[in-house]
C-alpha cells in the first residue's frame, strides 16, 4: 500500500475478510443461491496483499480469463 500507514486492524480485516470470502464462495459453488466464484475471487483479491500464493493463483486466473473471453472485433 504505497503512502498509507499499514495498521494491525488493516491487515487482521482484509486476512479475516478474504478468508470469509473464500469459505462463503466455496459454499456457494454448492448452494444455487450463493455466487461462489465472484465471491472467491474477491476473497483471493484481499488475500494477495498478504500471501504470495494467492497471488500468483489470482494472476493465474486472470491470464486464463484473457485467453477465454470473447474478443471484441
Amino acid at each position: 500500500m504505497s503512502g498509507m500507514k499499514e495498521t494491525v486492524w488493516g491487515r487482521w480485516g482484509r486476512l479475516i475478510g478474504g478468508w470469509l470470502l473464500v469459505a462463503v464462495g466455496l459454499m456457494g459453488l454448492v448452494l444455487p443461491v450463493i455466487p461462489g466464484i465472484p465471491l472467491l475471487l474477491a476473497g483471493l483479491a484481499l488475500l494477495a496483499y498478504e500471501y504470495v500464493w494467492a497471488k500468483r493463483l489470482l494472476e493465474r486466473v486472470k491470464a486464463w480469463w484473457e485467453q477465454v473471453r470473447p474478443k471484441k472485433e
